[in-house]
């Protein structure tokens, strides 16, 4: 009880200072999917902050000894480019081999898809940092299925738009650290968004 305790105020604590520092936005946006929204988030930001990106990487680590087991997965594989800098510290946390699927295979040398040593057959655990319709996830999971058996990725935050339904027929799991309507409690409940506000994103969210 006490440690579930602590990862909701580590939740809390994260949530809120991503909207201090405007990782975490609430207007009118256009997502790269050319979805309009009413909020919008950047996880990049947190790179430039040690403590909370710490703080970050251990609920991610949380997450995968409660909810995956460390004997489940041989290599973690994050999910370019802002993935990458979340996927690289937790193998690292966790001492797992760490790969990453490039958007654009490079055009000289060995034209290499994939960075890093994967052996064929292993088991892989995808890492995002934000994820909504998946589209990118399921690029990387096509560029290594061959080579890979792998069912599994874990986010930070879950936008809650499609991406774990788009998933289903791939039989493959998404688990979140933190999901969006979970967020926008933190942020009313911490006076950070008005009623008015969470009540716009849960209808949006309702209808995604």
């Amino acid at each position: 009880m006490k440690e579930n305790y602590s990862m909701n105020e580590l939740k809390d604590e994260i949530v809120t200072f991503l909207y201090d520092k405007q990782a975490i936005r609430i207007g009118n946006y256009i997502l790269s999917s050319g979805r309009k929204s009413h909020f919008y988030i950047d996880l990049r930001v947190l790179q430039s902050y040690p403590v909370y990106f710490r703080k970050t990487i251990t609920l991610l680590k949380s997450l995968v000894l409660s909810r995956i087991g460390l004997d489940e997965f041989d290599c973690i594989c994050s999910i370019p480019t802002s993935g990458t800098i979340f996927g690289s510290s937790l193998a690292y946390e966790l001492f797992k081999p760490h790969i990453y699927v490039r958007k654009d295979p490079k055009g000289y040398g060995a034209q290499k898809k994939v960075e890093g040593d994967m052996k064929p057959g292993s088991r892989v655990l995808f890492v995002e940092d934000v994820i909504t319709t998946g589209n990118s996830l399921l690029s990387a999971l096509k560029t290594i299925s061959e080579q890979s058996a792998t069912n599994r990725a874990i986010v930070i935050i879950n936008r809650q738009q499609g991406a774990a339904e788009n998933f289903k027929k791939y039989n493959f799991h998404i688990d979140s650290a933190i999901s969006v309507d979970h967020a926008i409690e933190i942020l009313r409940n911490n006076d950070r968004i008005s009623n008015a506000d969470y009540d716009t994103i849960k209808e949006e969210l309702l209808h995604s």
